[in-house]
C-alpha cells in the first residue's frame, strides 16, 4: 500500500511539473499563477550607438540583440493573479544611448488594448523605472517613466519636458520609442560603464480595471526596490583633446591678421605680431580649419592658445570676446575698412551684427599676463565649423572691457614655437582615436 501511495505521488509531481512547463511555452488559456520571484539580480547592458534610431514609432531600427522580454515566465515578480498569456500581457524593451541622450524602444502584446478611463494609471501601461543613484528607493534624480498606448508619457508623475517620443497602437498590442536628455542622469559621463538601478514591467486593463502586472525585477513596477536589476551603459566612445599646431605634422590652417581703426587702410597680414587693444582701436581675426579626424566623430569643445609677447601698460588686464564672422576675408589684403581687396566690410572693423559677424560671442578671456593665454569656446560652435567647413570664416577677438591696454600676440608669421594653435576635444567611436 506504502508503495502503490509512493508510486501515485511521483506520478502526481511529474503531471503537476509538465503542466507548469506546458504553461510556460505556450498556455491555451487564462490561468491563476503563482511564480517565486528570481534569485539572482537580473541585467541589462545599453550599448552606445554612433547614430541615434528616429524616434517615429517604428521600431525596425532596434537590433533583436538588445532586447529584454518580459513575460509571465521571465517576469521576476508576476501579479500571480490572471491574464499572464503571453498573448494578453508580454513585452519587450531595448534601450541605447549617445553622448546627448538614453533612447528606450518597447513593444507590449495585448489582445485588448484600454485607454478610456479618466484615470490613465487604471489602463494599459508600462512604466520604466532608473534608479540613478542605486539607493533600491525613490529618490530626487531618479527617473520614473509611463508609457500608454495613445501616446502618454510620463516623467515622475509629471509633463516630459525636453523628451522625445511616439506610441501607438498595433495589431496586436502597442508599441513606441522614448529619448530621453542625457542631462536628466543628473551629468553622468557613460563613458565608464556606469551602472544605475533598473526595472520595468507591465500593466494590463481588458475592460475591468486592472487585471493584472508583472515586474522585471523587484516586487514594484513603479518605483525603485532593493530587488532591482542592474543596468549598464557600455561601448562607450573615446574623447580626447586634439592638438593642431603650425608647422607641425603638415598642418597649416590657421590664418590672422591685425585690423586697426588707427590705420584703416593698413594690412597686417605678413606681421610677425599681432596687435589687441581696447576701445575699438585693433581687432585681431584669425581663421582656423579643422582637419577631418575620420568617419562618425564628433567635435564637442575647442579653444585657442595666444601667445602674448608684450604690453604697453604691466599687469593691466583687457578683456576679450570672440565672435564668428559671417562673410569671407583675405589674409593678405584684410583692413579695417575691407574683407578683401574688392570688398568692403559691412561696417568698418567687420562691426555689422548679421552681415560681418554674429552678435553673441563665441568665447571670452582676459589678457592679464605674458606668455600663453587660453580662450575656451562654445562647443556648437566649433562643433558646426568641423561639420561646415565651408561656412567656417572664423573669428574676430574684440577688446570690448577692461584697461586701456595694448597686447602684441604671436602670429602664425612668428613661427611654430609661439604661433597660435587650436586644440578641439573629439568623441571617436569605439576602436578609433586611440
Amino acid at each position: 500500500m506504502k508503495q502503490l501511495l509512493a508510486t501515485l505521488l511521483i506520478a502526481m509531481t511529474m503531471a503537476i511539473g509538465a503542466a507548469g512547463a506546458s504553461f510556460a511555452e505556450s498556455p491555451a488559456e487564462n490561468q491563476a499563477v503563482n511564480l517565486p520571484s528570481l534569485q539572482t539580480q537580473q541585467e541589462m547592458r545599453a550599448p552606445w550607438r554612433v547614430h541615434p534610431p528616429t524616434v517615429d514609432g517604428d521600431l525596425t531600427e532596434w537590433p533583436l540583440a538588445n532586447r529584454i522580454y518580459l513575460t509571465g515566465a521571465t517576469a521576476g515578480y508576476p501579479a500571480g493573479s490572471d491574464l499572464l498569456r503571453e498573448e494578453d500581457l508580454s513585452g519587450w524593451i531595448s534601450i541605447l544611448w549617445t553622448s546627448d541622450r538614453v533612447y528606450l524602444a518597447l513593444s507590449v502584446s495585448d489582445e485588448y488594448v484600454v485607454r478610456k478611463s479618466r484615470n490613465w494609471h487604471n489602463d494599459d501601461m508600462a512604466s520604466v523605472v532608473f534608479d540613478v543613484d542605486q539607493s533600491g528607493d525613490y529618490s530626487v534624480g531618479d527617473i520614473l517613466l509611463t508609457l500608454s498606448p495613445d501616446n502618454l508619457l510620463t516623467v515622475n508623475g509629471g509633463w516630459p519636458a525636453g523628451y522625445e517620443w511616439a506610441i501607438h497602437e498595433t495589431a496586436g498590442g502597442w508599441e513606441g520609442e522614448v529619448s530621453i536628455p542625457m542631462s536628466e542622469f543628473g551629468g553622468v559621463d557613460f563613458l565608464g560603464d556606469i551602472e544605475v538601478g533598473f526595472t520595468w514591467g507591465l500593466q494590463d486593463n481588458d475592460g475591468v480595471g486592472v487585471e493584472s502586472w508583472m515586474s522585471w525585477a523587484g516586487p514594484e513596477y513603479l518605483k525603485p526596490t532593493p530587488e532591482e536589476g542592474l543596468l549598464t551603459f557600455v561601448d562607450g566612445p573615446v574623447r580626447k583633446w586634439v592638438a593642431f599646431h603650425p608647422g607641425v605634422d603638415g598642418y597649416d590652417g590657421i590664418v590672422d591678421s591685425t585690423i586697426s581703426s588707427w590705420y584703416p587702410d593698413q594690412n597686417y597680414g605678413a606681421d610677425q605680431q599681432l596687435t589687441l587693444y581696447s576701445r575699438n582701436q585693433y581687432h585681431l581675426v584669425m581663421k582656423f580649419d579643422i582637419p577631418d579626424l575620420g568617419p562618425d566623430v564628433r567635435v564637442l569643445d575647442g579653444r585657442i592658445h595666444l601667445y602674448a609677447e608684450d604690453w604697453n601698460h604691466e599687469n593691466w588686464t583687457s578683456y576679450v570676446r570672440i565672435y564668428r564672422l559671417l562673410r569671407p576675408w583675405d589674409e593678405a589684403s584684410v583692413t579695417w575698412n575691407n574683407a578683401d581687396a574688392s570688398t568692403a566690410w559691412a561696417s568698418p572693423g567687420a562691426d555689422s551684427i548679421g552681415i560681418d559677424r554674429e552678435g553673441r560671442s563665441i568665447g571670452t578671456g582676459a589678457l592679464d599676463r605674458l606668455g600663453w593665454i587660453t580662450f575656451e569656446l562654445s562647443g556648437s560652435a566649433v562643433q558646426d565649423m568641423y561639420e561646415n567647413p565651408d561656412a567656417n570664416y572664423g573669428v574676430i577677438f574684440r577688446a570690448e572691457e577692461g584697461s586701456a591696454v595694448r597686447y602684441r600676440i604671436s602670429s602664425t608669421e612668428r613661427g611654430a614655437d609661439t604661433a597660435p594653435w587650436i586644440e578641439v576635444y573629439a568623441e571617436f567611436p569605439p576602436g578609433q582615436g586611440n
